[in-house]
């Protein structure tokens, strides 16, 4: 049988010294710090932030507007820029890329939507598993935010400076960095920190798969402009579209209604439009992760997954990768949030 996975295995056994095990784990853990020192920053000035609007102007606290606006600012314009200092001193080895057609963009970004419903399954069943289990269900703060937010704001800053950022910060800046360790850990390190740095289980399975595609785009086309256009198209079309249609009628009560049999011809000619929009959204996004299937599992075999320069000896790696102490303090960060965020009703 031909397999066309490209690992590159060599015969002969990989060594390293102390000495190098040190250098590369600086590396891992230098790249982990500097996400550390952005979330930080983030949480120290939002609390001296709200703690000085408590003060001040009360009202500002309470407009899902304000607090977008002011969070992005904090996030985007303060601690983006001490993430690239500190993590700019790592030295950067931009994936060399290939011809990329736009049919082949296009193949990759349904093979995405379909990553992307795999952990939206995922998701949906721990949260069912833990309604359940604790007698309540997690609230999807991002779902929250989206619906309470004035729609071109939302498209503003969640579906359009988001992507753009998060692609600079976990691929542009991430992978640069990571590249000569090879394209498996150059895809998969990134993308299970984009994942856990979300901060919630809503958002955590689907951006990690998520990460995976934008990554093998941007180091298979060399160019951050085809991951960051389809992530700006994810943030769009699965988050801010249907977050709108969700706020023009009570989507609760028209599952229950379903549920019940009761939705009548009065009901259905009240809300045609979100309705209509609604199956619309469905038919489509049902339609690109059917495509994405298609082309994933025809496609599947043709993967190749280079090595790069440095070869990790053997049993090396998830010591270097995750046992520093800036890997450490990232996920331990990342887990207190995501439980903080899962528990705190």
């Amino acid at each position: 049988m031909n397999n066309n996975f490209d690992f590159d295995f060599e015969p002969q056994e990989i060594t390293m010294t102390e000495t190098e095990i040190k250098k590369h784990k600086g590396v891992f853990s230098r790249l982990c710090l500097a996400f550390v020192v952005y979330l930080i920053t983030v949480e120290i000035l939002s609390f001296g932030l709200i703690s000085l609007l408590q003060k001040v102007a009360p009202e500002i606290l309470s407009n899902t507007n304000y607090t977008l606006i002011l969070s992005s600012a904090i996030q985007y314009l303060i601690a983006f820029p001490i993430l690239y200092l500190v993590i700019k001193k790592v030295p950067a080895h931009k994936p060399e890329g290939s011809e990329f057609p736009l049919k082949r963009f296009l193949k990759l970004a349904m093979v995405g939507m379909f990553l992307m419903y795999i952990g939206n399954y995922v998701s949906s069943m721990i949260m069912i598993y833990m309604e359940e289990l604790l007698g309540f269900v997690p609230v999807n703060s991002i779902e929250t935010i989206l619906e309470q937010t004035n729609p071109i704001l939302a498209i503003a800053i969640v579906g359009i400076i988001g992507p753009i950022v998060e692609e600079l910060m976990f691929r542009k800046l991430f992978i640069d960095r990571l590249t000569p360790y090879g394209e498996a850990v150059a895809i998969f390190f990134p993308s299970l920190m984009f994942g856990l740095i979300h901060g919630n289980l809503y958002q955590f399975f689907y951006a990690f798969l998520l990460g995976v595609a934008f990554s093998y785009i941007y180091i298979r086309s060399g160019k951050i402009i085809y991951s960051t256009l389809l992530h700006i198209f994810v943030n769009l079309f699965c988050g801010v579209f249907p977050a709108y249609i969700l706020t023009m009628f009570n989507y609760e009560e028209f599952l229950q209604l379903m549920a019940e049999g009761k939705v009548t011809e009065e009901y259905i000619n009240a809300n045609m439009l979100p309705l209509v929009l609604l199956m619309a959204y469905e038919f489509i996004m049902l339609a690109m992760v059917g495509v994405g299937v298609y082309h994933f599992t025809k496609n599947l075999r043709n993967i190749r997954i280079n090595k790069g320069k440095v070869r990790f000896a053997k049993g090396t790696g998830a010591e270097i990768m995750f046992f520093n102490i800036g890997t450490i303090l990232l996920i331990a960060y990342c887990v207190i949030m995501i439980a903080v965020n899962t528990f705190t009703v």
